[in-house]
């Protein structure tokens, strides 16, 4: 009789099995700063940090937290209020520009890259948010995070015909506007293109939103009072959320902070003090609880306030005042179980 046929070898494991993408924990620090929120990494090893507490943008060690430089604004008259640097929270990146928002000042202010005032936006002396017509006309009331989207082509999920415009050919600066429930879309100069969401927690609602993150045509906001991320198209039409209410793996609790670093999309909550770290479908991977960091004497309990991502690292800070470093780390191919013996 002929012999058996040896068994097929397995099949590879798949391209994501191969790449896997995960976080480790780098180290923790506390900087010079009073209050870090949101924070951004920079070339070279840096990162930029919102410092509420004293009112100034720190650049930092990235990996010491050593302060490098402070950038802080003497107060003068603008359009929209006060544009020195009163309580900044939210901080984004573009290639000329730093964006900050300003909670106290309800408004954005634009710097270049040595940290001098170019424009503040935004604000309720700002005419040209009045001039866009339906809730685009209102000024920012409570503003929180920011992200900064570059040209690139609109997402074809719907919206209207001046989204899909705005959307496909320029750069966007993408404000939460959490006394409004909203988010706000401005041009890399200021000036107001549209705005998304409202009050509550069906499709394209939002309940308190915190984080936004902006990514291939996907815009994730951290929808706080929902204890979701909700998704939105570029152009600001809706595009499903995930996540609810608890403690187990997809269940959030006050999500605070949203950012997406290579395949990875990061969760902080606030009151929870937990990362998630998810896919970019909302397929939950880790649930990561940063190491306590030597606190400053008086420090009463860690939350995290947001997070930050880019160029293969992720920046979490707490509301004890330190910053809490993770890198992407990528997973080699998996090994594959050895052949049976023909029989």
């Amino acid at each position: 009789p002929s012999p058996l046929p040896s068994p097929l070898p397995p099949p590879p494991p798949p391209a994501a099995a191969q790449q896997a993408e995960h976080l480790e924990h780098i180290c923790s620090w506390h900087a010079g700063c009073c209050n870090p929120f949101f924070v951004a990494p920079l070339p070279e090893r840096r990162a930029l940090v919102a410092d509420y507490g004293h009112g100034t943008i720190a650049v930092v060690c990235l990996l010491s937290g050593s302060i490098l430089h402070v950038i802080s604004l003497p107060p003068h008259t603008e359009p929209c209020g006060s544009s020195a640097l009163r309580r900044p929270l939210g901080v984004a990146r573009s290639a000329a520009s730093l964006y900050v928002v300003d909670d106290v000042a309800a408004c954005v202010l634009q710097l270049d890259l040595e940290g001098r005032l170019v424009r503040s936006f935004g604000g309720g002396g700002d005419s040209g948010l009045r001039a866009c017509g339906d809730d685009a006309s209102l000024p920012l009331l409570a503003p929180y995070g920011c992200a900064f989207a570059a040209a690139e082509a609109g997402s074809a999920c719907g919206g209207s015909e001046r989204r899909r415009s705005a959307g496909a050919r320029e750069p966007l600066l993408y404000v939460v506007d959490s006394g409004r429930h909203r988010v706000a879309a401005y041009s890399a100069d200021g000036r107001p293109r549209f705005a998304f969401g409202r009050r509550g927690s069906g499709a394209g609602c939002l309940h308190d939103p915190r984080g936004v993150a902006v990514h291939g045509g996907t815009v994730w906001v951290a929808d706080m009072c929902n204890h979701r991320v909700a998704l939105f198209t570029a152009e600001g039409a809706p595009a499903g959320a995930f996540g609810r209410h608890g403690s187990g793996p997809g269940r959030m609790q006050y999500p605070a902070g949203v950012a997406v670093s290579r395949s990875l999309l990061l969760v902080s909550e606030y009151v929870g003090g937990r990362l998630h770290v998810l896919s970019l479908r909302g397929d939950a991977l880790q649930l990561l609880t940063p190491p306590p960091a030597a606190a400053p004497p008086g420090a009463a309990g860690a939350y995290l306030c947001a997070v930050g991502a880019g160029g293969g690292c992720a920046l979490v800070p707490d509301t004890d005042g330190a910053v809490h470093v993770f890198a992407v780390k990528r997973a080699g191919p998996l090994e594959r179980p050895p052949s049976p013996p023909p029989p």
